[in-house]
């Protein structure tokens, strides 16, 4: 059970303490790939709508290999480092996750470990997996074990026993702070506790409508 998670968009976050913003962009502009070349017509568009007084700095890359589809790839300046923001697909509707992540995991191979100033550059660079966890406290997510190991699926969280196990998780995961989100909870039980469709569904509404009602709770409370 330690190694259960789904999998998700990785991040990327790309930055040193040692060299400024402008001579990692030298570099990773520096190398000579013939995988992601630099798509300056679509990065001067960005740069075009950028919000702030003090426009932040974007980098556009474009993947023009074979091996996965054709995209463009945004590095957007946040503070001293650059992150990837997004990945665009060129010529399909979406990438989807492993697509989207073997584009960046492309990226970081063929672009940024042959910067010459890699070995001064400090990488963000998160798991594909994670665990329930990531989003919300272990209690919360003992607690949503506990209810799908022990629930009749044919009938979500009907039986009285499911019920009180189902409002226990819901309780903790809003003790935590309300971190996590619906979609998530919803691909968790449908990847993970192997939940059906419909079922995960009916349980993430009623996940945002116990949230939700407790949130209310609370506030008046508070007066």
């Amino acid at each position: 059970m330690a190694h259960e998670g789904i999998e998700v968009f990785r991040d990327l976050t790309i930055g040193s303490e040692q060299i400024p913003l402008d001579a990692i962009r030298a570099s990773l502009l520096g190398v000579e790939t013939e995988e992601w070349v630099h798509n300056e017509e679509q990065e001067a568009n960005l740069k075009q709508y950028a919000v702030g007084a003090r426009q932040d700095d974007i980098l556009v890359f474009e993947y023009a290999g074979d091996s996965l589809p054709k995209a463009s790839l945004t590095l957007w300046q946040r503070g001293n480092f650059y992150t990837v923001t997004n990945i665009v697909p060129a010529e399909v509707g979406e990438l989807g996750v492993k697509l989207y992540n073997d584009l960046l995991v492309c990226f970081v191979a063929e672009v940024v470990d042959a910067a010459a100033v890699r070995d001064q550059l400090a990488l963000t660079f998160t798991d594909d997996v994670r665990g329930l966890d990531t989003w919300t406290s272990a209690e919360a997510a003992d607690a949503l074990r506990r209810f799908s190991a022990l629930a009749n699926k044919s009938t979500t969280n009907s039986h009285p026993n499911d019920r009180q196990r189902w409002e226990e998780f819901v309780i903790e995961a809003h003790r935590d702070g309300d971190n996590l989100p619906v979609d998530i909870l919803m691909q968790w039980l449908v990847e993970v506790d192997a939940w059906d469709e419909n079922s995960a569904n009916k349980l993430a509404i009623e996940f945002e409508q116990g949230i939700s009602l407790l949130g209310a709770y609370d506030a008046i409370l508070r007066g």
